[in-house]
């Protein structure tokens, strides 16, 4: 009896410690969409659709996400996200995001976005992201570059 609760502890042990593997970051890989909900002179909402991949071998959720866009380093937004998004396991999922503009950032930038041909899309905040309850603060940190194609 004393071997067989042994050997139960010995595996108990063993299932604990290699289930406790660290999590992989989940990766940002585009901006699947963008629309124009409101068009306005000091503020606009916009709604993108990004692009994640989750690495991990298991389903997690999305909570609380807060973040600022920037344009080549100036803030041009701001986002707050209060919906729970389910993301599945080794896969891609995508994340709608309802975004305020602050139009006099963007106009500030325009001259210089007509003159370079491309701009730099950075944002970053923070979410929660969790399995079973339980949710961890999770950086946003994504960059990308986008090409401007006006004419």
């Amino acid at each position: 009896m004393k071997v067989f609760r042994l050997l139960a502890a010995v595996f108990l042990i063993w299932g604990v410690a290699s289930s406790c593997e660290k999590n992989k970051d989940i990766q940002f890989v585009r901006v699947a969409g963008i629309s124009m909900d409101e068009l306005g002179m000091s503020k606009s909402i916009v709604r993108m659709t990004l692009a994640y991949y989750n690495p991990n071998n298991y389903r997690l959720q999305l909570k609380d996400a807060n973040f600022d866009l920037f344009f080549d380093d100036t803030q041009v937004g701001h986002s707050l996200q209060d919906t729970t998004i389910s993301i599945p396991a080794r896969d891609t999922f995508y994340f709608p995001v309802k975004l305020e503009v602050n139009m006099a950032n963007v106009f500030k930038n325009a001259l210089s976005a007509f003159a370079n041909k491309e701009v730099t899309i950075k944002a970053t905040g923070n979410c929660k992201v969790g399995k079973a309850g339980i949710f961890l603060p999770f950086p946003i940190k994504c960059e990308t570059k986008q090409a401007l194609n006006f004419f």
